[in-house]
C-alpha cells in the first residue's frame, strides 16, 4: 500500500480502546456510528438481561445472547 494510499484509510479510521476486560484495542471506521433509537433501545433490553451473568464458555454465553436478544425482540429463541 503507498504512502497516499495509507494516510486515506488511516484518516477515516479511528482506534478504539475498550474501557475494562483483557480486549486489546482495535480500529474501526469513524463512519461506523450506531445513532437508531429502536438498536439502543435493544441493546440496553439485551445489556440488561445479560448484566451479572456468568459463563462457562463461549457457546453458552453466546447460546445466552441469541435469547436474549430474541426475547427482546419478541421473537421465540
Amino acid at each position: 500500500m503507498g504512502k497516499s494510499a495509507l494516510r486515506l484509510v488511516l484518516a477515516q479510521s479511528q482506534v478504539v480502546a475498550p474501557q475494562k476486560g483483557d480486549q486489546p484495542p482495535y480500529v474501526r471506521s469513524k463512519h461506523a456510528v450506531q445513532t437508531s433509537a429502536a438498536l439502543k433501545q435493544h441493546q440496553n433490553c439485551v445489556r440488561k438481561a445479560l448484566d451479572g451473568k456468568k459463563f462457562d464458555n463461549r457457546d453458552a454465553a453466546r447460546a445466552a445472547f441469541a435469547k436474549a436478544s430474541a426475547n427482546c425482540s419478541g421473537k421465540k429463541a
